[in-house]
């Protein structure tokens, strides 16, 4: 019997320091995010401006050599629309993409087509990436579970990564400037459905050239790398913050 009362307290021991260790761990995780939000202009800046759009300039690798194309992009809440422009081999090639909730659609050209099942699952992901460097879903939504990835370097500078997982969703690892607070990097799995497979591949994305639109801050400059290749690399050139896009916007091309 004494041995019983032992091993419960021993028991209870332990789990009051697991419980204290998730607790310091979960604040830790919270200043990161708050100390993040707080150097991307604060929460009530970034509420107040669910709706976007950017345009701008960059060079694309996936060929091989470098392209150079324009883009415009507009987003509000799981809904986007994608547009680049490029020129291949003397080619004009004219690019739009539209998601809106359950639909999607790619206009090559003249040429319009509903996006498939595979690749309506992959543009979400997609979204469901931009959502969390968005960063104020992670203070409000409590189906994020954050973890510690620890201290690396981004370049030259000292970052702190975290881990956000989400149920039906694929993780995605956002990296802070330790000193400052800012994104400088993410990375997750995406999956190369427009290269005619299902393999996964590592994207990853650095944010560069932060400056205030609005009471807000954000990159300019976006570095996107596939398994540690040059994938693009895009220069905004215009960014505008708003309460609501025309709903127009998210139609059918």
């Amino acid at each position: 019997m004494k041995r019983l009362v032992l091993a419960t307290g021993a028991l209870g021991a332990l789990l009051v320091l697991a419980a204290h260790g998730r607790s310091g761990e979960d604040k830790n995780l919270a200043a990161i995010i708050d100390k993040a939000i707080a150097a991307h202009g604060g929460e009530a800046n970034l509420a107040k401006y669910p709706a976007q759009t950017l345009t701008g300039t960059g060079k694309f690798y996936g060929l091989g050599e470098a392209i150079d194309y324009n883009i415009e992009i507009a987003s509000h809440d799981k809904k986007f629309r994608y547009g680049m422009d490029m020129k291949v081999m003397n080619f004009d090639l004219k690019l739009t993409i539209v998601m809106s909730g359950v639909k999607g659609w790619e206009k090559v050209n003249d040429d319009v087509k509903e996006i498939s099942a595979d690749e309506l699952a992959e543009y979400k992901e997609h979204m469901h990436s931009d959502s969390v460097v968005s960063l104020l879903p992670l203070k409000k939504d409590k189906a994020y579970q954050l973890s510690h990835i620890g201290e690396v370097q981004v370049g030259d500078q000292p970052a702190v990564g975290v881990r956000v997982a989400k149920k039906g969703h694929r993780d995605v690892s956002p990296f802070f400037d330790k000193a400052r607070g800012h994104l400088v990097k993410s990375e997750y799995l995406i999956k190369d459905i427009k290269g005619g497979g299902d393999m996964e591949m590592i994207q990853t994305n650095l944010y560069y050239d932060y400056k205030e639109f609005q009471g807000t801050r954000h990159p300019t400059r976006v570095v996107t790398e596939r398994d540690g290749k040059n994938f693009t690399d895009t220069l905004l050139t215009e960014v505008q913050l708003l309460e609501q896009l025309d709903p127009s916007t998210f139609e059918r091309p």
